[in-house]
């Protein structure tokens, strides 16, 4: 299977612990607000995040650098071989801006009962901004291939549309992921999201507010998302390294409850 459909059922795999998030920790956030002064890893500090990966490595290195890192859970997800597998697998190979794209993911397990998400007091900010959306007439849905393509070159700012708009029609096109959207009461696009699985991972590709519609709709949008996946089957949603991350998207992910982790996807 290339895409997981909300509705779709995957083999039961094993619940992933909870990850602890780093976002509120000061010796993460100065690093990551180091690397994105200096546009990625370079250099030496470059080889002292790839030894912060080695334990047996650990007392040698940087305190700036190992101290936030070296103690990262290590978090194995097995994807079916499939061209969404494959898709997958590759979004967390590589390197972006000089940082590895599996090295502190922003990571969120997903519990077997969806309604179990939203529970708890570190939800409280979650449920009560998602409320209000609910009462200013925000609703939520999966959209088609077709509908997705077209609210997407709704939202999709001047300066970033040729890096996203034509790659991500294709891989709605190609049925590799799925569009998501929160409308207000007329069906305008407050909030769009698309996300792509196979077996038990999914990423979020893409999350966007529509132009003047900053709110509440985006919570909402997010625990519809998360809720929809768990039924699914989905037992892991991840996004990208929380390295790179502004401060305002690092306070949104760990309201939602994002860990970050070492992400070792591997393909059946």
């Amino acid at each position: 299977m290339t895409t997981l459909q909300p509705a779709t059922r995957v083999e039961p795999a094993e619940p992933i612990e909870p990850i602890a998030s780093r976002l509120r920790d000061d010796r993460f956030v100065a690093l990551a607000d180091g690397l994105q002064r200096r546009t990625g890893i370079r250099g030496r500090a470059g080889r002292l995040v790839a030894r912060a990966r080695v334990a047996a490595a650990r007392t040698a290195l940087a305190p700036r650098v190992a101290s936030p890192l070296a103690d990262l859970p290590h978090v194995v997800v097995t994807v079916p071989g499939t061209d969404g597998g494959r898709r997958l697998a590759a979004k967390y190979s590589g390197r972006d801006r000089g940082v590895p794209r599996d090295l502190a993911v922003s990571v969120l397990p997903l519990p077997e009962e969806p309604e179990a998400y939203l529970r708890g007091k570190s939800k409280q900010a979650l449920r009560t901004n998602s409320r209000r959306a609910r009462e200013q007439g925000v609703t939520c849905r999966a959209l088609d291939p077709a509908e997705s393509a077209r609210r997407l070159e709704q939202v999709v700012p001047d300066p970033w549309y040729r890096a996203v708009v034509p790659g991500a029609q294709a891989d709605l096109a190609a049925g590799l992921c799925t569009g998501w959207v929160a409308e207000d009461a007329d069906g305008t696009t407050e909030v769009l999201a698309l996300t792509s699985a196979a077996g038990p991972l999914a990423r979020l590709d893409l999350m966007l507010s529509a132009p003047g519609r900053e709110g509440d709709a985006r919570y909402l949008l997010s625990a519809h998302v998360v809720t929809e996946l768990a039924a699914a089957g989905t037992r892991l949603l991840a996004v990208e390294g929380a390295l790179l991350l502004s401060p305002g998207l690092r306070h949104f992910q760990h309201l939602l409850g994002f860990g970050q982790a070492t992400l070792d996807v591997r393909v059946a």
